[in-house]
């Protein structure tokens, strides 16, 4: 599998397999990159798939503003995506220190990607459509994104989140 960064000024896209199921996949022009899915109907915990690792996205409680990212086959959470109160910022808590923030549009129509406080990475914008449908567009070459892939779709998870909750902060 190639590395995220390898795909700048390439489209990607998120799209919904079918109107009936929740599963996407993340695709390039010529490849599958990852798939993302629910594995119960009306489940809030999501499981991404990105090359050989499988990851798991959820929420310690119904109302909390923290989303935790497993590794699957382990309990501890190897990351966590802290939001403020209305959901508009959030902070990834990566391992080693390292800190990404994301910026969440009004409508919740995107979701942007930084390290550090101006330095943009990935922007990840939802298409109105029928079927879920986000394009992505990989802005700078950096290793965050090669070593933790599953980023974007964090940023696409909380997007969902936040549409679900129809503008409910958590």
């Amino acid at each position: 599998m190639r590395k995220l960064s390898d795909y700048i000024g390439q489209s990607l896209s998120i799209i919904q397999k079918s109107f009936w199921k929740r599963e996407y996949e993340i695709r390039s022009d010529t490849e599958l990159i990852g798939e993302f899915k629910y594995p119960k109907f009306f489940s809030e915990r999501v499981e991404c798939k990105v090359g050989n690792d499988t990851f798991e996205f959820k929420r310690p409680h119904i109302f909390s503003d923290k989303i935790e990212i497993i590794k699957s086959g382990y309990q501890r959470p190897i990351a966590k995506l802290q939001s403020n109160f209305f959901a508009s910022k959030g902070i990834v808590e990566l391992p080693r220190g390292v800190k990404v923030k994301m910026k969440f549009g009004a409508f919740n129509n995107k979701a942007e990607i930084y390290l550090g406080e101006n330095d943009l990475i990935a922007i990840v914008k939802n298409k109105f459509s029928l079927k879920e449908k986000s394009d992505i567009m990989i802005e700078k070459r950096t290793e965050i994104l090669d070593e933790y892939p599953w980023i974007l779709f964090l940023a696409f998870y909380f997007l969902l989140l936040k549409r679900r909750n129809s503008g409910v902060t958590h």
